[in-house]
């Protein structure tokens, strides 16, 4: 687990849209994402959640893929991703969207109707992202059996917005502060 808490903690800051980006390197590749970080994080996931309820996997593309498409290869499950950019298709699920970096709209592939998808995703800071996939998985007629995050900013509320806003528990595993200069984790 010590490769995973350092992944996230005393790293990096940048403000963006008045929030705090953690920069790390997961998901940004600074420095560089390890094979044994990626597989150390996949394995944190694969620790919680209802996996034994799930046959699909869930994530979306912009910083969550790389972790979506580990945990997928480690748990043999197959994955759905939501994308920010639309593939043409006329029947394509979007929802509009708005996270602490960014804005726009989020297009789902690869979720039917009575899948039963657990969602995976490698941080919530504000909840946006997660509220956007979690629509988009309720409009495609499949069943959340179950949200986690490997990383959560605890000053932002996401985890608390998305339990309001839905009644779903989002499971996370570091939770980090980024109240300081640089980022701190919490939980160890």
């Amino acid at each position: 687990m010590g490769i995973v808490r350092d992944a996230f903690d005393d790293r990096p800051l940048l403000w963006v849209r008045g929030k705090k980006f953690l920069v790390n390197p997961l998901t940004d590749q600074i420095p560089v994402t390890t094979p044994e970080l990626l597989q150390g994080a996949a394995k944190e996931i694969l620790q919680v959640g209802e996996w034994e309820k799930a046959d699909k996997i869930v994530g979306e593309e912009d910083r969550g893929a790389i972790l979506v498409a580990a945990v997928s290869l480690a748990s043999g499950l197959p994955l759905g991703m939501a994308r920010w950019q639309p593939s043409g298709i006329q029947e394509q699920l979007w929802v509009d969207f708005e996270c602490e970096y960014t804005e726009g709209r989020l297009y789902l592939n690869g979720v039917d109707k009575g899948d039963k998808v657990l969602i995976v995703d490698d941080m919530i800071s504000t909840g946006g992202t997660m509220l956007a996939l979690i629509q988009l998985v309720s409009m495609a007629q499949a069943e959340i059996v179950d949200v986690i995050c490997l990383a959560e900013k605890v000053e932002y509320g996401g985890v608390e917005r998305v339990n309001k806003e839905t009644g779903i528990e989002v499971k996370t595993i570091v939770k980090v502060s980024v109240a300081g200069p640089r980022s701190k984790v919490l939980n160890w």
